[in-house]
Protein backbone atom coordinates (compact mmCIF):
# COMPACT_ATOMS: atom_id res chain seq x y z
CA UNK A 1 0.00 0.00 0.00
CA UNK A 2 1.45 3.82 -1.12
CA UNK A 3 -0.09 6.39 0.98
CA UNK A 4 0.31 9.76 1.71
CA UNK A 5 0.56 11.12 5.12
CA UNK A 6 -1.00 13.82 6.03
CA UNK A 7 -0.83 15.24 2.36
CA UNK A 8 2.85 15.47 2.31
CA UNK A 9 4.86 11.96 2.98
CA UNK A 10 4.36 9.09 0.82
CA UNK A 11 5.21 5.93 2.35
CA UNK A 12 4.95 2.42 0.96
CA UNK A 13 4.34 -0.53 3.45
CA UNK A 14 3.66 -4.52 2.92
CA UNK A 15 1.33 -5.70 5.29
CA UNK A 16 2.25 -8.89 6.44
CA UNK A 17 1.66 -11.86 9.22
CA UNK A 18 3.15 -11.01 13.40
CA UNK A 19 5.76 -13.15 12.35
CA UNK A 20 7.29 -11.73 8.93
CA UNK A 21 7.66 -8.27 10.58
CA UNK A 22 10.51 -5.82 9.47
CA UNK A 23 9.72 -2.16 9.89
CA UNK A 24 13.59 -1.44 8.47
CA UNK A 25 11.66 -3.05 4.92
CA UNK A 26 8.28 -1.38 5.53
CA UNK A 27 6.57 -4.24 6.27
CA UNK A 28 4.04 -3.85 9.35
CA UNK A 29 1.61 -6.37 10.70
CA UNK A 30 -1.63 -6.15 9.72
CA UNK A 31 -2.37 -6.06 13.87
CA UNK A 32 -0.92 -3.17 14.08
CA UNK A 33 -2.34 0.21 14.04
CA UNK A 34 -1.45 1.55 10.44
CA UNK A 35 -2.21 -2.23 9.26
CA UNK A 36 -5.44 -1.97 10.57
CA UNK A 37 -6.48 1.23 9.29
CA UNK A 38 -5.47 0.12 5.72
CA UNK A 39 -6.44 -3.28 5.78
CA UNK A 40 -9.29 -2.59 4.08
CA UNK A 41 -8.75 0.87 2.18
CA UNK A 42 -8.99 1.26 -1.31
CA UNK A 43 -7.02 3.21 -3.72
CA UNK A 44 -8.50 6.94 -3.41
CA UNK A 45 -9.74 6.72 0.32
CA UNK A 46 -8.81 8.68 3.20
CA UNK A 47 -7.94 7.06 6.64
CA UNK A 48 -7.26 8.70 9.82
CA UNK A 49 -5.33 7.33 12.29
CA UNK A 50 -4.95 8.35 15.82
CA UNK A 51 -1.29 9.18 17.26
CA UNK A 52 -0.37 9.94 20.28
CA UNK A 53 -0.08 13.52 19.16
CA UNK A 54 -3.62 13.90 16.96
CA UNK A 55 -4.79 12.27 14.44
CA UNK A 56 -3.08 11.56 10.72
CA UNK A 57 -4.65 11.47 7.83
CA UNK A 58 -3.62 8.74 5.54
CA UNK A 59 -4.62 9.25 1.40
CA UNK A 60 -4.37 5.73 -0.14
CA UNK A 61 -2.51 6.24 -3.53
CA UNK A 62 -2.19 2.66 -4.34
CA UNK A 63 -2.94 -0.95 -3.23
CA UNK A 64 -1.70 -3.89 -5.10
CA UNK A 65 -1.70 -7.50 -3.55
CA UNK A 66 0.94 -10.12 -4.35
Amino acid sequence: VTFLRNGAREETVTIVGVDEVDPVSGRISWVSPVGRALLKANEGDLVSLRVPDGIDELEVLTVRYE
